[in-house]
């Protein structure tokens, strides 16, 4: 009932009435609800297909993502070294490293994944400017030529092309001490194009072939790193191990860098190596990767021969699922394959 008054001076009222009808919300209208549920079946159904989709595109196309045998410059493909690399980032603003461990678990890759950090990372005092250089088959006699020529070619856009460096003028005898020369123009050119504190970083892969060198030409590149150009320039080095036993007293590389060890890969990350390259496609049981680890050793290259072969398995059956029964099958000829390799 509704009574209203007017403010005459002669009072009148009036009195209605009036039905309050309360309508739900919008959300609890059978409408909204029916429009609801038709787009959560619209978008589970569109689900469904796109898995399906990329399912049979990947049977046919033989989608197999995983890596074995080169180094691994995908950031999506690369696994379980992120600890690894931060703590080598934050060594290298005053030293020098040797990271080491056994063939094919993964320092190539690490290398790669350090420069590509290195050429994005700010830090606000320091500019990192990183040079990746693969010594493997590299002679001595042109050991100073190929660092240079890989440290130009790295560092072409940052420097000015009236700069003349001993390298072009006489490749073929290109000395150390030619070394050192050229070296001193370019970190000069580097340095006058930031106003932060230069680093120039060498990334040195396979310096196992260091080990077939004189003695004076490691004691050179020492030099280079220890008294010459220590202010703007470091190492990160890798490689199965640098010789430290030399026929005189003082060994080139006793007290230069810190050593890390690049060890298998912990649980989690093995377990993510196996499984995320492929979801959404493929999936395994819990007993085929369990099986996977345990036959890998958590080794990186290891795991990536076994998931390549089990996918291709299962992908020439027409199937969705790695079982344990896949792994046993690929399991003795991959391991078979990899122990021949290695020796």
């Amino acid at each position: 009932m509704l009574t209203a008054f007017d403010v005459d001076s002669v009072l009148h009222r009036t009195i209605e009435t009036l039905t309050v009808i309360r309508k739900p919300p919008l959300y609890r209208t059978a409408a909204a609800q029916v429009t609801g549920v038709s787009v959560l079946v619209v978008v589970l159904l569109g689900i469904f297909i796109s898995r399906r989709v990329r399912y049979r595109l990947a049977i046919v196309n033989k989608y197999n993502p995983y890596i074995a045998g080169s180094p691994i410059r995908n950031e999506e493909m690369f696994f379980g070294r992120e600890k690894l690399i931060r703590r080598i980032l934050n060594t290298l603003h005053n030293n020098s490293l040797m990271i080491y461990g056994p063939r094919r678990i993964g320092k190539t890759s690490l290398q790669h994944q350090l420069k590509r950090r290195l050429e994005t990372m700010e830090d606000p005092e320091f500019k990192f400017i990183p040079v990746l250089i693969d010594l493997q088959g590299t002679s001595e006699e042109h050991f100073f030529a190929t660092l240079m020529e890989e440290i130009l070619e790295a560092c072409k856009p940052l420097l000015n092309g009236d700069v003349a460096f001993k390298l072009q003028e006489n490749p073929r005898d290109y000395s150390g001490r030619d070394f050192s020369n050229d070296l001193r123009k370019v970190l000069r050119e580097l340095a006058a194009g930031t106003e932060k504190k230069l680093k120039l970083v060498l990334l040195l892969d396979e310096v196992d072939e260091l080990n077939k060198y004189s003695e004076q030409v490691n004691q050179r590149l020492r030099s280079v790193f220890m008294k010459t150009f220590a202010e703007n320039l470091v190492a990160v080095m890798s490689g199965a191990y640098i010789r430290k036993n030399w026929e005189s007293e003082g060994s080139p590389w006793y007290n230069f860098f810190e050593e890390v060890e690049v060890p298998p890969f912990e649980r989690a990350d093995a377990e993510a190596l196996i499984q995320r390259p492929v979801a959404g496609i493929f999936s395994y049981t819990q007993e085929a990767v369990e099986r996977i680890i345990e036959y890998s050793g958590c080794k990186p290259y290891l795991i990536q021969r076994l998931c390549i072969n089990v996918i291709n398995r299962i992908i020439e059956a027409k199937r969705r699922r790695v079982t344990v029964a896949d792994v046993e099958a690929v399991a003795d000829r991959v391991l078979t394959a990899v122990e021949a390799g290695e020796r």
